[in-house]
């Protein structure tokens, strides 16, 4: 018998596209000046304009998600925000995280590179992708790009290494004479230093030690951006999509709880809510009537269980989680456990309605202020869910993407306050 040799496959020869060559030599000055001027003045904004501008470059042609838009909306609501002095509810530093989070969610969305081909319940294993596993897997994305193009200017011959290292270090003294010699030209010229205003930082480059620690910090930064920019276009996205219904696959294999088990966990902690609205009704429902128990001043009255509650309804939303997750039979199926899922999400609205009527007492007795802004917020949106997965529990809808999407909105468009 003839044996058949086996031959591995043919691995394909790396070749970027002409986009990615472009974003992977724009991607150094620009990782550098996001490190340098990303949150002075205008700097935010001139970066995500040009943070827009290559993750639109490399994903030209690609038909664009209408969820997309919304976060790409986000961004620069966030930025402008930010820019224009405004986004007092948050502080500080949120801004920026926030920012940073819709920037690389709208790259994942603009590239079609969530699991579910869209936002979803997903997003934890999309979050994943996104800021660890895509950017650190085409890490040094970049520098292959560069350096296949380099050593391929020609399309006849194949460039030599010491050609590659000489003409990379011509552009660089080139770079280093034209900022010396604008910078010269700036102290020479009052007229042509105002017309340089904005830039003249750019030009009075010096090698000093904050100069070089930033030129080394952004390298690693701009092979990161580049790899979750490029990276992700370079995702294959059927094994993403193949990937996703593997984990609804594997979720399904977990429903092993008998319902009846649910039946009676679901309704100990409706038993336990309904005795707890029962025994302290007079104290929970004070703010409605503007009526305090005995020994309480507002404030104190108003901040004290605030929190706890909204803690409550989180963990009635994990509940419910695993009830529909891990019950042998579909919740559906089950007109008890669907009534006490039902009313576990009523008295979840209910404390979310006693929590809000704490803090509209607290803020009409001692007026308005960020952090109160940022508690009515999360009391809305912890509502919004309730009102959201008491939909899907009825209707058999899917409405999660809703509910993140208006939690995503509202949060961005607190940053015009």
């Amino acid at each position: 018998m003839d044996k058949k040799t086996m031959t591995p496959p043919e691995i394909p020869a790396f070749s970027p596209s002409a986009a990615e060559k472009i974003a992977a030599f724009c991607m150094y000055p620009a990782a550098y000046f996001y490190w340098r001027f990303g949150t002075s003045g205008w700097g935010l904004p001139i970066f995500a304009l040009i943070f827009t501008g290559l993750t639109e470059l490399i994903n030209r042609g690609r038909k664009r998600p209408a969820e997309s838009w919304v976060w790409l909306g986000c961004l620069w609501l966030v930025v402008l925000s930010i820019s224009f002095h405004r986004a007092r509810a948050w502080g500080d530093v949120l801004p920026y995280l926030f920012a940073h989070l819709f920037a690389v969610w709208w790259v994942m969305s603009r590239s079609g590179r969530l699991m579910a081909g869209k936002s979803g319940p997903l997003l934890l294993l999309d979050g994943l992708n996104a800021f660890i596993l895509f950017p650190f897997r085409n890490f040094f994305l970049r520098l292959r790009t560069v350096w296949f193009t380099l050593t391929h200017i020609s399309k006849r011959e194949r460039a030599r290494p010491g050609t590659v290292i000489l003409t990379a270090g011509a552009l660089l003294a080139a770079l280093l004479l034209f900022t010396a010699s604008a910078g010269l030209l700036i102290s020479a010229d009052a007229g042509f230093a105002a017309l340089m205003s904005g830039f003249e930082s750019l030009f009075r480059f010096r090698l000093d030690d904050d100069a070089l620690f930033t030129l080394l910090i952004s390298l690693p930064i701009g092979a990161y951006l580049f790899g979750l920019i490029a990276g992700s276009a370079r995702e294959d996205e059927a094994r993403l999509r193949g990937r996703g219904e593997a984990v609804y696959s594997g979720l399904a294999v977990l429903r092993r709880v008998p319902n009846s088990l649910w039946v009676g966990i679901a309704g100990l902690f409706c038993l336990l809510y309904l005795a707890f609205f029962l025994v302290q009704a007079r104290y929970l429902f004070g703010a409605f009537t503007r009526t305090l128990p005995d020994g309480f001043i507002v404030s104190q009255y108003a901040r004290q269980g605030f929190f706890e509650l909204c803690q409550v309804m989180a963990v009635n939303f994990l509940l419910l989680w695993l009830v529909t997750r891990l019950s042998a039979k579909p919740v559906n199926e089950s007109a008890v456990l669907k009534l006490l899922c039902a009313l576990l999400l009523a008295e979840s609205l209910l404390f979310a309605a006693i929590a809000f009527s704490k803090l509209a007492l607290y803020i009409s007795c001692f007026g308005f202020t960020p952090r109160r802004l940022q508690s009515s917020w999360l009391v809305c949106v912890l509502a919004a869910g309730c009102v959201s997965a008491l939909y899907s529990l009825l209707s058999g809808k899917k409405s999660f993407r809703f509910w993140l999407l208006l939690s995503a909105v509202s949060l961005a468009f607190l940053h015009l306050y």
